[in-house]
């Protein structure tokens, strides 16, 4: 599932209308962080509830001992918290009692936090007979840059949460408005902090066992929102790319990749063209979408995307180019995956 973040302090009621459109399920909010404005939460919090309501969106509030405080109700009275119209809970905190978690999992979809939670907690969970398979594991967004987890230890204690069936959950950056009070980025993996959050979300759900991706930040593009949805419902690769003129009419088409694949290029499955004439035949450069001439025989008119840079050859000729801030989806195009050319 797709999920945004939402902050009082940012509070936007159409950004929730428009990401929904968008297929956003979930929209993560935090009630514990010390650097949020709760002055008027009053005011806020029932307004936002009630257009997530309206909008069939999943509430993940982000809670912690001082959550019960800021909301004026009594520590630990959770069924207030099931009372407001909360379906489920992010614990920012360890939980050690498993017959509370039991108890909670009566009310609420349970999420915990990944970082404190090891495969000896998993095992003790179990022994007490609590039901994983409705929990998911958040990992945490890091608002300081250089403090996001390394990819290898991301990977390697994702592969020790999904082997016990968990829901795995992690966040990538917003590429319109940052969160205050840093405006660097809310990434779970370091190396995403100056990632575009599509091709960083991608790299989450094909290789490192996550299921659900929230952008961290107050706002994204409703493009990055859509394009990341495409990938996780239909397994689409979608390509903001300049296609020259005669060749517009692959944009927007659902085109399938060739089972049968080279180090240097994706093939598509297009028919081919015979008698394609020579022109624009330049240096193969990264990003390129070429597609073959007359002087490659039965080939013509297959079209291809270059992954690496090659030499020159005579009877390939340059059709289009991808953007160069989306070039980097070519290392996750494989052969079950589609793709969609998009205009700029």
């Amino acid at each position: 599932m797709l999920g945004i973040s939402v902050y009082f302090q940012d509070l936007d009621l159409h950004y929730l209308q428009e990401a929904k459109k968008c297929g956003v399920k979930y929209v993560f909010t935090s009630l514990q962080i010390p650097e949020e404005d709760y002055t008027s939460l009053d005011e806020k919090l029932p307004l936002f509830l009630n257009q997530c309501q309206l909008l069939e969106l999943q509430v993940v509030p982000d809670i912690s001992p001082v959550t019960f405080d800021k909301l004026k109700i009594p520590n630990q009275d959770y069924q207030q918290l099931k009372n407001m119209g909360f379906k489920a809970l992010r614990l920012d905190y360890g939980f050690d009692d498993y017959d509370i978690i039991k108890d909670l999992q009566k009310d609420f979809y349970l999420m915990l936090n990944a970082s404190v939670i090891d495969e000896n907690y998993l095992k003790d969970a179990l022994d007490h007979g609590v039901d994983l398979s409705k929990i998911a594991v958040t990992h945490n967004y890091y608002p300081h840059s250089d403090t996001g987890l390394s990819l290898k230890d991301f990977q390697e204690k994702n592969k020790i949460f999904q082997k016990y069936g968990l829901t795995i959950q992690a966040f990538v950056c917003g590429d319109v408005l940052k969160r205050f009070p840093l405006y660097e980025g809310l990434p779970t993996v370091e190396k995403h902090r100056t990632v575009n959050p599509y091709i960083a979300s991608i790299e989450l759900l094909q290789n490192c066992c996550v299921d659900d991706v929230f952008i961290g930040d107050s706002q994204a593009e409703m493009s990055t929102l859509q394009y990341i949805n495409d990938y996780m419902k239909e397994n689409i690769i979608t390509i903001p790319c300049y296609l020259e003129k005669g060749y517009e009419y692959l944009y927007d088409q659902n085109i399938q990749v060739r089972k049968d694949q080279s180090e240097s290029l994706i093939r598509l499955s297009l028919p081919r063209k015979p008698y394609i004439p020579i022109q624009k035949s330049t240096l193969r450069k990264r990003g390129y979408i070429v597609m073959e001439n007359q002087l490659a025989g039965r080939y013509s008119g297959e079209v291809s995307l270059m992954k690496q840079d090659l030499s020159f050859i005579s009877r390939t000729n340059t059709i289009g180019f991808i953007h160069p801030e989306y070039t980097d989806v070519l290392d996750f195009i494989n052969a079950n995956t589609k793709i969609r050319f998009v205009r700029l």
